[in-house]
């Protein structure tokens, strides 16, 4: 069946990265490459960006970072760090739904705890957490603007502690949990493993990257800016999104795709279509064909 009439073929099949706005770029970079072993693979300046379709205003500057694991690009997903400067990144507290942490799997613990800790980082030894509904050994570091990252032992072949981290996974903390997972099936997760109040949800194209899903109710909060500290939005890669953008305004009311230049950039910049969950939490599609994203069958 063609790619472009397909429902599966058209929807996400490949995560691309996770946005996190910093309110000190240089610091959070230094942090995820020293601490995690991320390296810079791109990285674009934004002197004067309409950004209007992100409720941010028709002049904005903002300079942009892309880090990969030692996986690279098209193996595997990405961190994106965005530090705003007009207007600048906005500080915040705590974050009670949306994404509220980041995880990366490592072979061993006791190696990269010994290498985090002479690098000066604390590592906090917390309660076992589910990944894709295993319960994994794991730490817990914070980043330099507060957002929680976890790092559990999940080995993998052909990887070693020199190798660094992995990132595998996000958490999001949603109002509703079946009301939820029915969003993110729309957009073209299924559910890997399910408990009371929580849920792995994957890409089945993508074995590289979960979606942990907990219910935490908590009292409505006011919507979250574009630029706001933290991580902000989850970025999937479709096939074509003039064809996701038809088949899911057919189901109801979505925004029109936009492109969003990045001039300095091998491609130039990406046509996208911003997507809001039942919370409020912003998942974007950008048109990345199969060709583009290479995943592997299993995780490496």
């Amino acid at each position: 069946m063609s790619v472009l009439t397909d429902t599966r073929a058209v929807l996400a099949h490949a995560a691309l990265h996770c946005n996190l706005n910093t309110v000190d770029l240089p610091a959070a970079e230094a942090f995820y490459t020293e601490a995690l072993g991320l390296l810079a693979r791109m990285r674009s300046v934004s002197t004067s960006t309409d950004a209007t379709p992100m409720g941010l205003g028709t002049d904005t500057a903002s300079t942009t970072v892309f880090l990969y694991d030692h996986r690279g690009p098209r193996a595997a997903p990405a961190l994106e760090l965005v530090g705003w400067e007009r207007p600048a990144t906005a500080m915040a507290g705590p974050v009670e739904r949306g994404f509220v942490a980041l995880g990366f799997r490592v072979d061993a613990l006791p190696a990269t705890v010994a290498r985090l800790q002479a690098l000066g980082h604390t590592a906090e030894e917390i309660a076992p957490v589910r990944v894709q509904g295993v319960a994994r050994s794991a730490v817990r570091l914070v980043d330099p603007d507060g957002v929680p990252v976890e790092v559990v032992a999940i080995p993998a072949g052909g990887t070693s502690d020199t190798d660094g981290a992995a990132l595998a996974y996000t958490r999001l903390a949603c109002a509703d949990l079946e009301r939820t997972i029915r969003w993110y099936r729309g957009v073209g997760f299924e559910v890997r493993a399910r408990a009371r109040a929580t849920a792995a949800l994957v890409l089945p194209e993508d074995p590289t990257f979960s979606l942990e899903l907990t219910e935490r109710p908590a009292p409505t909060g006011t919507a979250r800016a574009a630029n706001s500290q933290g991580l902000y939005r989850l970025a999937l890669a479709v096939e074509d999104v003039t064809a996701a953008h038809a088949l899911l305004a057919a189901r109801g009311a979505v925004p029109d795709p936009v492109f969003i230049p990045m001039p300095d950039t091998p491609t130039g910049g990406f046509t996208v279509l911003f997507l809001a969950d039942p919370d409020g939490t912003v998942v974007e599609f950008v048109e990345r064909p199969r060709s583009a994203v290479r995943r592997p069958a299993s995780p490496v």
